[in-house]
């Protein structure tokens, strides 16, 4: 296993640095839109991921899929994508049948802000998805928002699922409020819904101990995307969080729905965690102790983002043991 995460560390080391020397010449001569579509099908390629689609009833769903073992379904945070997998898969690939999902309202699956996207919708529909890509039973994933609605998915249908894997989930109700929160509650608009590139640079900064490198022009880019999503996405975070004087209020708690959970579950959290605080890892142990906790030292919100090998070779461990 370990030697795997060594040859992978080689490989995208090696491929990031021919990557480096041809961005040089693209970013002279290239609009910036294409120039990040360009980087993340080179994201892709490297990680072996090929994209798909499926319809599911009134939606369009698609997805990342790629590698061979069991199937390993990944379900990104709020505001996030399909994407945010595509370096951490890099790792997984040659172990499982990986699967990256753009949720209903997320990426470029169906965005229709007619809908409701409470975590008992989305897990609704996530249900749906997974039976019309052809999934009975397979490991399920979640980061955030989708570690949220991957655990309800579990406590609802646990038959489907194998292993269950919470990256800083929302919805852990006896968890001290973080950085996000401790500023709603003070009546500060929520950092995850920027409106300017400056409040967009400001939630890179948030979200990461490390940041990864992103040029200037690509997050203005990614910023003027966020911009134009506001309205669905302002809808999703009252839908999911239900905020009251400043405070969330999910309507299924995660320390509450899987309190009678059996499966294999691992829970990881970075320590430096400033939108979900670390300590829902203690309350996920309390409420299910036979979980095993992965606490990243010195990581933000995203580890498979801000160290997607350390991250890969946590969950590695853990699927060996089960």
């Amino acid at each position: 296993m370990l030697k795997g995460i060594d040859y992978m560390k080689k490989r995208f080391t090696f491929l990031l640095l021919g990557l480096s020397v041809s961005l040089v010449f693209l970013y002279t001569v290239t609009p910036v839109s294409t120039l990040f579509h360009y980087l993340i099908k080179t994201e892709r390629s490297m990680a072996s991921l090929d994209v798909n689609r499926v319809k599911v009833g009134e939606l369009e769903i698609e997805y990342l899929r790629g590698g061979s073992g069991p199937q390993l379904v990944l379900l990104h945070g709020f505001g996030a994508d399909k994407d945010n997998w595509n370096r951490l898969s890099g790792y997984l690939v040659d172990q499982f049948d990986v699967i990256a999902i753009d949720l209903p309202g997320f990426g470029n699956s169906t965005k229709n802000i007619a809908l409701d996207y409470d975590v008992a919708s989305q897990v609704d529909r996530l249900h749906r998805i997974t039976a019309a890509i052809g999934l009975e039973k397979f490991s399920l994933a979640g980061s955030s928002m989708g570690g949220y609605i991957a655990g309800n998915f579990a406590a609802q249908y646990p038959n489907s699922v194998d292993k269950l894997w919470l990256i800083s989930p929302f919805g852990v109700e006896g968890a001290q409020f973080s950085d996000m929160f401790a500023a709603t509650k003070k009546g500060l608009a929520p950092i995850v819904l920027p409106k300017t590139e400056a409040e967009f640079s400001a939630l890179f900064d948030f979200l990461f101990v490390e940041p990864p490198f992103i040029p200037s022009p690509i997050i203005r880019y990614l910023a003027s995307q966020v911009s134009e999503n506001i309205a669905i996405n302002s809808k999703i975070f009252e839908q999911i969080h239900r905020m009251k004087n400043g405070e969330p209020h999910p309507d299924l708690p995660l320390d509450k729905v899987l309190n009678n959970y059996k499966g294999p579950v691992l829970v990881m959290w970075g320590d430096k965690d400033r939108v979900l605080h670390v300590s829902g890892a203690s309350v996920l142990k309390q409420v299910i102790p036979h979980a095993r906790l992965a606490v990243m030292t010195d990581v933000g919100h995203l580890p498979m983002v801000e160290v997607p090998s350390a991250t890969a070779e946590s969950f590695l461990t853990f699927t060996n043991a089960h």
